[in-house]
């Protein structure tokens, strides 16, 4: 197998269309640079797959197309084929000639065709893979490749390895095999948690069902124990009450004899009082005086503190003063020595700075004479190098070009051999492609019944898969109906309950009373609270009740009469009451009862009339206690149909009010309330009502959500078990199975064609070939004389170079002897201005410091002058103070004296005040605790009242039951806290139970039967997963020791071949990172010529890694040979004795291996059986030149 022919069409600088035929053997592709040979390699690279347009030098696939020129307008498409002989069957198809095309429009659209037929890349991949052909595969090879292949990166260098072992397709099944688990995975995950979810359900609702048995048995229990806590509560609070008011009245008696005693006392303290008054303001006088001579005895002691304090100071600061002006003085001396020895020094430094610059003046004159000098021979020397450096290159383009016509005439011969083998193989292969015609003609029968059969299977899958999935839709739909259903009920319920618990709709004076019902004895509600109806009549039962439904209704008169003070006194409007009658309601006069038999023969009249429906107070609900309420404010009031049916009656029986189904009223007065039909959610009425069958209806609506989610989970997994892609998949194939077959018909049938008509040009290709080589005779003849003359040239020209270089080397010597010295000069010269510098700058120091000291040293003498006269004044002033202070101290002490007298007389006084107020203020404790205790008993028995009033209430709502007076003989043993802690408890629990389901055991058993078919799923899922890993650990196992056996026989063929390349002695190997996967482990790559121990290949030259990496090339060849191998300009780091090297091996398996060759190098060109060379007469647009070589003739073909 090789590539024979390449067509490129609007390909880069290609604008032409160009085909360019290949031949066995090794190909050059030569030109300048910049002309598009490399164009040629981009090209048979995008035509076998590339999709990185970087690897084509290119910014975008798009660009690949040619863009125009000043001359050529831009190409809207690039097209490139090419193809490749398979006689030898290594592609996977049964056609000779294989042509892969590749096309790209500007609007970015592309399309790979083979054998002229639409076909995907992954189609062409596959064709190709495990052959060595590819766009990553190791057939096409550049310069930039050679340090990819020895990269550190291990990615790019294991892609060899794995396209010669053949795991490509282990690893795309491993890819494959790894999507599937973790498909089965992703289920798994999903399902497991939908389990979760079921399970905590499962144990949820077996919770609940356990908990509503708990709530019954403590219900029973907790009403036991609080019934007999309440009777005795309530024994208690009656025995309480006695004491608390026996207690209350013999306190009240001890406090009004208190009250007379202390009205005693408080005469006797006043009179008291008036005479220690007297004494105090005698005492006053005598500790104002004494106050006053403390005063003056304080200024003097302090102004004798401050005056010695001062004193002290001063002779401190004298010392201080003598100790610096002897500092000062030493400081002075030496800095004046300092000045003296700076200004000697600067007259030496001067001196030696003077000398040294003469010196440097000399130096540099020299040195500018032999920078002439030095530049003089370096012109001279590069001059002849360069006429030298010539005349090398032309003796070595005469050489190579001898060889090349030597090679040249050889390849001619060897040529002129081949294309007559080539006829004769034509004639053969046209034998054998009839043959081939007619089996595939019975191949193409059978393919189109099999696809018949697919297309029928894939209809009835499809139409099953549309049914489910539209029962599927519905199921949706109706889920998310009862979704928004559930979730419309648990709003409007929570509406509600903020209606209730916000009293809205009810008037603002019944509001207030409800809120804070301090002023109430007994139990009230508003009228819209204690009754319901069904809905049919709500309307109709709230504008019957509509001025009545706020109103509030109390047990007693005491009750309303307080409410209505609360109303009053906190200003918040009105209310409207309801409180039982007074007994009499049944004793009516003679007139009553004439007027009540006379309604009751009408209201039977009016119950027999069309549209009425029937008595309001019949349709609502409520406790027989509240009965009366609407039975007396509703017992004229009837339903009937409609405003009409009203209208009608209302005329007939003005008695009565009447209400329709839609709230319209008209009532016995005349006035009538009609309009729009009211909302649900804005009736007052009935609210609790509405609310209990809210809740009442929210279980039974998520049971049907629950039902409606396992139908869709049921019919989703009938779903998944369709899988139209595996039906369509497999039609698919049948489909490109008969094209392929068609092609391969139609391409047997032009290979045939074909054949007849390479046969006629290979005959006139050897006749070409003659004449070539004839000319080629003449042409060395003439170069070999050339040669000679200028061998001659060359010997001259070498002596007098060797002259020339000595000089300038004495030359240059002498120079940098003389810059040496120059250079320690002009540093010596530095280092003595320093020393300058630094010496004047300690003078400018000095200078300065000395005017400082003795400014310093004239105004310490001042200071200590100062401070001697200041001393002998405060002297002076201390001993005339202390005699003052003296004299004021006796005076003092007679004052005190005096005032111990009154002291004693005003303490005799306080003492007896004292004792009377303390018996004062004994007997009004006494009071204000008598008064404490009266007040306390008499909120004790309130609180006591309170108690016991809602002890019966609390047992009357609870339990239905009315609290009795009874005696126990235990009262005074019995633990009342430990009751009350019993109970407590048991509510606890009953509270911690939450809310209890009755549902709970119906649905338990529904949700375990869920669950029990969800872990049959999973295992289901886990056998799968477990599967799948198997797969892939086979998958590993065989691809690990495929990759192995193929990685050892690279290994030795790896260290032939370099040993070949350089010496039998050079090391070189290849290593696999241990403790790894062979299949992700690291590739090694060891590389050691002769002499060399690099640590690292990318320490070797680059003709040293070129080699290596042909090394690499060539082994992996050995072990999987590529049909065909693109090297471009790989050859450009060698120099001439590594091109023969390289070239050897080129001829060495040129045999097995089609070699096309990008190159520069006169040396491999002559290793080429056929040249192809690039140019670009027209600028921006390439064109081709072939020559093949024998060893006869020469062609040229353009």
């Amino acid at each position: 197998m090789y590539l024979s022919k390449l067509e490129i069409f609007g390909f880069k600088s290609f604008a032409q269309k160009t085909v360019i035929n290949f031949n066995e053997g090794i190909t050059s592709i030569v030109g300048p640079n910049g002309c598009g040979k490399t164009n040629v390699v981009d090209a048979i690279r995008w035509c076998l797959g590339e999709q990185r347009s970087g690897v084509l030098r290119s910014d975008k696939m798009e660009n690949v197309i040619f863009n125009g020129t000043a001359n050529r307008k831009p190409m809207g498409m690039a097209e490139v084929s090419l193809t490749i002989q398979n006689t030898k069957g290594i592609l996977p198809t049964e056609y000779t000639d294989v042509t892969i095309t590749r096309r790209i429009f500007r609007s970015g659209e592309s399309e790979y065709l083979l054998n002229k037929n639409l076909c995907r890349l992954k189609d062409i991949t596959n064709l190709f893979m495990d052959t060595g052909i590819g766009a990553n595969a190791y057939s096409v090879i550049e310069l930039k490749m050679v340090e990819t292949i020895l990269s550190s990166k291990a990615e790019e260098r294991r892609i060899l390895f794995e396209e010669a072992a053949g795991v490509n397709k282990y690893k795309l099944r491993r890819r494959l095999a790894l999507r599937k688990l973790d498909e089965v995975k992703a289920d798994l995950t999903r399902v497991n948690d939908i389990v979760s979810e079921v399970e905590k359900k499962v144990a949820s609702l077996e919770r609940q069902a356990k908990k509503a048995d708990r709530h019954n048995a403590l219900s029973t229990q907790l009403r036991e124990l609080e019934l007999d806590l309440a009777e005795r509560e309530f024994a208690l609070f009656h025995i309480k009450i006695d004491e608390l008011k026996n207690s209350r009245e013999e306190n009240f008696k001890r406090k009004i004899q208190i009250e007379s005693d202390i009205a005693r006392l408080e005469d006797e303290i006043k009179d008291a009082r008036d005479k220690l008054l007297i004494i105090e303001q005698e005492l006053a006088e005598k500790r104002n005086l004494i106050t006053e001579q403390t005063d003056k005895i304080y200024q003097v002691q302090k102004s004798l503190s401050v005056k010695t304090e001062r004193k002290n100071a001063l002779e401190r600061n004298r010392t201080k003063y003598s100790e610096e002006l002897i500092e000062l003085e030493q400081e002075l001396r030496s800095s004046e020595e300092l000045i003296t020895n700076g200004t000697n020094n600067l007259i030496t430094f001067d001196e030696v700075l003077k000398q040294k610059e003469y010196q440097q003046q000399e130096i540099e004159k020299k040195l500018e004479d032999l920078n002439s000098l030095l530049e003089q021979k370096r012109s001279e020397l590069k001059n002849h190098s360069d006429i030298l450096l010539e005349k090398v290159r032309e003796i070595s383009n005469k050489e190579n070009e001898v060889k090349n016509i030597e090679k040249s005439l050889t390849d001619f011969y060897n040529r002129i051999e081949k294309l007559n083998e080539r006829i004769q193989n034509i004639s053969n292969t046209i034998a054998k492609t009839v043959g081939f015609v007619e089996e595939l003609g019975n191949e193409r029968d059978e393919t189109k019944r099999k696809i018949e059969e697919a297309e029928q299977l894939f209809v009835q899958k499809q139409n099953e898969k549309l049914k489910l999935e539209s029962e599927l839709n519905h199921l949706k739909e109706k889920e998310v109906e009862q979704k928004s259903l559930i979730k419309s009920i648990k709003e409007k319920a929570e509406f509600i309950q903020n209606l209730i618990e916000n009293l809205e709709g009810v008037s603002k004076g019944a509001k207030a009373l409800l809120e804070n019902k301090s002023w109430l004895r007994g139990e009230t509600t508003i009228l819209a609270h204690i009754g319901n109806t069904d809905e049919k009549y709500r309307f109709a039962v709230e504008a019957s009740l509509r001025n009545n439904l706020n109103n509030l209704l109390v047990e007693s008169l005491d009750d309303l009469l307080k409410g209505i003070e609360y109303l009053r006194n906190k200003k918040i409007g009105k209310a409207s009451f309801f409180f039982p009658p007074n007994g009499n309601e049944n004793k009516q006069s003679f007139f009553d009862k004439i007027q009540n038999f006379i309604l009751k023969n009408k209201a039977k009249k009016l119950s027999q009339e069309s549209g009425f429906i029937g008595w309001t107070f019949d349709f609502i609900q409520t406790d027989k206690k509240w009965k009366n309420f609407f039975d007396k404010i509703l017992q004229r009031t009837c339903v009937v149909d409609n405003l009409d049916s009203a209208l009608a009656l209302y005329k007939k029986y003005p008695q009565f009010n009447f209400a329709t189904l839609n709230g319209d009223l008209i009532s016995i007065d005349g006035i009538i309330e009609a309009g729009s039909e009211p909302k649900l959610d804005d009736s007052l009425f009935g609210r609790k009502q509405l609310l209990e069958n809210l809740k009442n209806e929210l279980p039974t609506h998520e049971r049907k959500l629950i039902e409606l989610q396992k139908e869709i989970l049921w019919k989703e997994e009938q779903l998944n078990e369709i899988d139209l892609t595996v039906l369509s998949e497999r039609g698919r194939m049948l489909v490109n199975d008969l094209a392929n077959v068609e092609k391969q018909i139609a391409q047997f049938e032009y290979e045939i064609k074909k054949s007849n008509d390479e046969s006629d040009k290979t005959q006139k290709e050897i006749q070409e070939f003659a004449a070539l080589a004839n000319e080629l005779d003449n042409q060395k003849i003439k170069v070999s004389e050339e040669l000679s003359v200028l061998k001659l040239k060359q010997e001259q020209l070498n002596s007098e170079q060797t002259t020339l270089e000595e000089e300038f080397r004495l030359v240059r010597t002498k120079h940098d002897e003389t810059l040496n010295l120059l250079n320690n000069l002009k540093i010596e010269i530095e280092r003595t201005i320093g020393e300058i510098k630094n010496t004047n700058n300690a003078i400018a120091r000095a200078e300065e410091s000395i005017s400082s000291i003795k400014s310093n040293i004239e105004r310490r003498k001042n200071d200590i002058a100062s401070a001697e006269e200041e001393i002998q004044t405060i002297q002076t002033e201390l001993e005339s103070e202390n005699q003052s202070l003296q004299s004021l101290e006796a005076e003092k002490n007679e004052l005190n004296k005096l005032l111990e007298e009154v002291e004693s007389r005003y303490k005799e006084s306080r003492e007896e005040v004292n004792k009377k107020e303390s018996e004062l203020k004994k007997l009004r404790n006494e009071r204000e605790q008598l008064s404490n205790l009266i007040h306390k008993s008499e909120i004790d028995l309130k609180e006591l009242e309170m108690k016991k009033e809602s002890l019966i209430e609390h047992i009357k709502e609870s339990y239905s039951l009315n609290l009795e007076k009874k005696v126990f003989e235990d009262l005074d043993t019995f633990n009342f806290s430990e009751r009350h802690s019993q109970v407590q408890e048991i509510k606890d629990k009953i509270k911690n139970l939450g809310p209890i389901n009755l549902l709970a055991y119906s649905e338990y058993e529904e949700e375990k039967q869920r669950l029990e078919f969800l872990y049959k799923q999973r295992d289901d899922l886990i056998e799968s997963e477990k599967d799948v890993i198997k797969t892939i650990e086979e998958i590993n196992q065989t691809a690990q020791a495929q990759f192995k056996e193929t990685f050892d026989k690279i290994r030795e063929n790896f260290i032939k071949i370099f040993r070949t390349l350089f010496d039998p002695g050079d090391e070189a190997d290849l290593r696999l990172e241990e403790n790894e996967d062979p299949l992700e482990a690291k590739i090694e790559i060891v590389a050691k010529p002769k002499g060399k121990r690099p640590q690292s290949i990318d320490l070797l030259s680059g003709g040293e890694k070129t080699l290596t990496a042909i090394a690499l090339l060539f082994a992996i060849y050995l072990v999987k040979p590529s049909p065909f191998c693109i090297l471009d300009e790989i050859d450009a780091p060698l120099d001439d004795a590594n091109i023969d090297r390289f070239t050897r091996i080129l001829h060495e398996f040129k045999k097995d291996t089609q070699f096309i060759v990008v190159t520069h190098n006169k040396r491999t060109m002559e290793a080429a059986e056929t040249m192809y060379g690039v140019t670009m007469q027209e600028e921006g647009v390439s064109k081709l030149v072939a020559v093949r070589f024998n060893e006869d003739f020469d062609f040229v073909d353009k």
